[in-house]
């Protein structure tokens, strides 16, 4: 599917969406009422192609972050610690947050200080 849309064995429904994503991803600013009417006329509604447009534009703005600033990339060790975590636990806690040291501390008061100089001496 990656290497060639046009061929790949899935439904008509999702080759126009995915059509629709590589065009975007091309050039959003391509993208005109036509190929929305066409993405509609194969069954997406607009809350879907909202939806695509704002996965796909997200994780392109994350891969062009991690390429620009040089985060580097897990390990295969932390992809599939991740992928165990992700098929038995979901993405979704079940319970609260595990409390954490910091979590316990008392907060911190709201309240703000006075200061003995006046505003016109602050710096």
């Amino acid at each position: 599917m990656l290497e060639d849309l046009d061929s790949a064995p899935i439904s008509e429904k999702d080759r126009t969406l995915y059509a629709f994503i590589r065009k975007m991803v091309a050039d959003s600013t391509s993208i005109g009422p036509s190929d929305v009417d066409r993405a509609k006329q194969a069954g997406w509604s607009d809350e879907a192609l909202y939806d695509a447009i704002t996965v796909c534009s997200l994780f392109q703005f994350y891969n062009n972050w991690i390429d620009a600033t040089g985060v580097s990339d897990m390990s295969e060790f932390g992809y599939e610690m991740s992928g165990h975590r992700l098929a038995t636990e979901g993405y979704a806690q079940s319970g609260p947050p595990q409390a954490t040291r910091s979590a316990k501390r008392a907060p911190r008061s709201t309240k703000r200080r006075k200061s003995s100089k006046p505003r016109s001496q602050k710096k």
